[in-house]
């Protein structure tokens, strides 16, 4: 069998994890949202978390939508930094078949007995003394 080496060009980068930026966004949006809506006072007839929590879905999709943003424009400038590299692929084959297992490889192994515990002696008990 005739071995054949190829050599081909590739690109290499480092690409950004979007799922990483969508998530960092959307925790930014709800701090920044907490921080806003509680620096305002609240609406006695509605509440202060009820206003956190629905001013939070606006402050969360902003967040997202922020991160997203950022994770394209990450992956943009990650594309122009790439490098070309130079791959070489070659394929390797085994000389020989492997060795067929030995007896002492294959033989099944017996666990050993566990040892049984003494049975605890009470200074009180003149049944389990045989003195």
């Amino acid at each position: 069998m005739t071995e054949r080496d190829e050599t081909r060009t590739a690109r290499v980068r480092r690409a950004p994890k979007i799922g990483v930026f969508i998530g960092v966004g959307a925790m930014v949006g709800i701090v920044v949202t907490v921080a806003v809506t509680t620096s305002f006072p609240a609406d006695p007839n509605v509440g202060m978390w009820a206003t956190v929590a629905y001013m939070s879905l606006f402050g969360v999709t902003a967040g997202v939508v922020l991160g997203a943003i950022a994770a394209l424009i990450a992956d943009r400038v990650s594309r122009r930094r790439a490098q070309v590299v130079t791959v070489e692929r070659g394929r390797v084959t085994a000389d020989a078949a492997p060795a067929a297992p030995t007896a002492a490889e294959t033989a099944p192994v017996e666990p050993e007995p566990e040892a049984q515990p003494e049975p605890e002696k009470n200074p009180g008990d003149s049944a389990s003394d045989p003195t």
